[in-house]
């Protein structure tokens, strides 16, 4: 009896692996040509989420083709998706009733789609990326290539001053938890285009926005290229913060002084920029990193900026001063 529902719980295991393979094998296979297959794929992997909005149009020039469009309702901006995207389709007059799937993909993409960043997937891992991502997708039936078109938006907190770091002389604005807006606010500082970015994704999970900022001519390249290769050997599922990028790259654990420096103030950043250092935005969090860190950079304030340097030396002496004799 007891062999028997050993085998029974075997064979029941081997059939829920087999499965799991098989839709494995199914999702990372390219795009396929059937609307109705691609929508059975998104919908197995997303389980269903009632978020995923899935509109079925009408082409009012060509009923013969059927074009749905797909996005996560929260991470896009609606009037985009609606007026450019879903009208456009419907009613633009460039889709005349003789054309065929493969002509419509590319008036749809040229001509009908009034957005920026319009471009070609044919791959699950990369439109199921950009579909998370906030971007709309275009599936075009008869046709194994899909369109993403660039829609993202939702709800974000707007620029409000700093609630750490605050000052009585300086600037009032402070990172919020989006990437593009952090990265906008210091590109209002420096408007040189030596300021250079690059992007990245780092946890398997959450494939989180990882950019790295600096000035090209002004940081080391051995420290760049040292930030580059740290960033890129991070192997983790999930990063929430910029505190887990903070304690994965850096050098010393076993010491009670911080050896990163950490702010929400663009033009603390913006300091350490032109000083040579780099900068590390984590999408989702207010708090970016400055490598390298110095000891007697934390007895500095960003006030130290805007006075006078003989005021600001004698304070950050004072400073100092009481760290020692205290």
């Amino acid at each position: 009896m007891v062999s028997f529902f050993k085998q029974k719980g075997q064979k029941s295991k081997k059939q829920k692996t087999d499965e799991k393979d098989q839709s494995i094998s199914k999702i990372t296979q390219n795009i396929d040509s059937s609307i109705t297959t691609n929508l059975d794929i998104v919908k197995q992997k997303t389980g269903s989420s009632p978020d995923i909005i899935i509109r079925t149009l009408k082409i009012s020039q060509n009923p013969q083709i059927k074009t749905t469009i797909l996005y996560v309702q929260g991470l896009v901006d609606n009037p985009s998706v609606t007026d450019f995207l879903i009208e456009s389709i419907m009613k633009n007059p460039h889709l005349k009733e003789k054309v065929l799937p493969h002509e419509a993909l590319e008036v749809i993409s040229k001509d009908v789609v009034s957005l920026g960043g319009v471009e070609t997937v044919m791959d699950w891992e990369k439109l199921f990326l950009s579909l998370l991502s906030g971007d709309s997708i275009i599936f075009i039936d008869g046709i194994n290539i899909a369109l993403v078109a660039s829609t993202k938006g939702g709800e974000r907190r707007s620029v409000q001053e700093p609630s750490t770091n605050s000052v009585v002389r300086g600037s009032r604005e402070g990172f919020t938890e989006s990437n593009a807006t952090n990265i906008a606010l210091v590109r209002r500082i420096i408007n040189s285009p030596d300021l250079w970015i690059e992007s990245m994704k780092i946890g398997t999970v959450t494939n989180t926005d990882v950019s790295i900022m600096y000035i090209n001519g002004i940081a080391k390249k051995g420290i760049v290229e040292e930030v580059k290769e740290r960033l890129k050997g991070i192997n983790i599922d999930s990063i929430l913060e910029s505190g887990y990028i903070e304690q994965l790259i850096e050098d010393q654990v076993m010491t009670p002084f911080p050896t990163l420096d950490h702010t929400e103030r663009p033009d603390k950043v913006a300091g350490g920029l032109l000083e040579g250092r780099v900068a590390i935005f984590v999408n989702g969090t207010p708090f970016v990193l400055l490598v390298p860190a110095l000891f007697i950079q934390f007895f500095q304030s960003v006030e130290d900026y805007y006075a006078r340097f003989d005021i600001a030396s004698s304070i950050r002496f004072l400073r100092i001063s009481i760290f020692l004799f205290r």
